[in-house]
């Protein structure tokens, strides 16, 4: 399953979305598991945009 997550930026605001891949899995009888393994390409190119000085 795929989904996107947004994040808003604290130093302007822009929403930055952040594409999910999930997983569930069966741990027990009971119990079932999910993995999260996000794709944090777009948070990264955003970060680099603002000065690291300011």
């Amino acid at each position: 399953m795929t989904a996107t997550l947004h994040v808003q930026c604290p130093e302007c605001d822009v929403v930055v979305p952040i594409a999910v891949q999930a997983e569930l899995t069966e741990l027990s009888d009971r119990r079932q598991g999910i993995s999260l393994d996000p794709d944090l390409t777009e948070l990264w190119a955003h970060a680099w945009t603002h000065d690291p000085e300011s």
